[in-house]
């Protein structure tokens, strides 16, 4: 039986307070997070893959803690190119550690929330799995936070998967697989054919890929 999430209020390490949903069972394998697409288009932790995802890892026995990043909802702020945002998500880290104390932690996100995502997870030793959802890596503007160091990449030891679609023209699987080896030599590509940026066809099945990954 799905877990029903709760709302929940945490505070970012600059004082911010932050909105977030937590599904968390009794006794957990592990915690992970989720980062949401960009702010300025629309993005939220209601955007459609976030909560699927967050249905998938609850079903596998993960607590899981999506949220908002500063500016939208009712987290206070404003955005912040996804300097500010990496915060955010450094500080749902250290909330989803409560759930799952001395367990593996895992960063998962879409779109923008990839690139967000990353800069946390290499910066978080607590951090063993990382996935992003279409990171748009085909751009030729920078969408996110500044890209993490060579020596915190190579310090990074998470497992890494990173999957996209075949008519995705914002994370071309090219691009991807190469953006993905960049961060770890080993990095897990997949790619949905026939899928775009949304997964519209879908859904269930990239929630589940990315679920499976996080929980080993």
């Amino acid at each position: 039986m799905a877990a029903v999430a709760q709302r929940i209020r945490f505070s970012s390490p600059d004082g911010l307070l932050l909105e977030g949903r937590l599904t968390a069972p009794v006794n957990p394998r592990g915690g992970a997070i989720l980062c949401h697409p960009h702010p300025q288009f629309g993005g939220s932790m209601s955007s459609v893959l976030i909560p699927a995802i967050q249905r998938a890892l609850d079903a596998a026995g993960w607590a899981c803690l999506r949220f908002n990043f500063r500016g939208v909802g009712d987290s206070q702020g404003t955005y912040d190119g996804g300097v500010g945002e990496s915060l955010d998500a450094a500080a749902a880290l250290d909330r989803i550690a409560i759930e799952a104390e001395g367990l593996p932690l895992a960063v998962a996100g879409w779109s923008f929330g990839s690139l967000v995502g990353l800069a946390a997870a290499v910066a978080d030793s607590r951090v063993r799995a990382y996935a992003a959802v279409a990171p748009p890596v085909s751009l030729n503007v920078d969408v996110g936070p500044p890209a993490p160091s060579e020596n915190q990449l190579r310090a990074f030891s998470g497992r890494v998967y990173a999957v996209c679609g075949t008519l995705d023209g914002f994370a071309g699987p090219d691009d991807v697989r190469a953006w993905a080896c960049r961060i770890s030599p080993s990095a897990r590509v997949e790619v949905f054919e026939g899928a775009d940026h949304f997964f519209t066809n879908s859904r269930h099945e990239l929630a589940t890929a990315v679920a499976a990954h996080i929980a080993g």
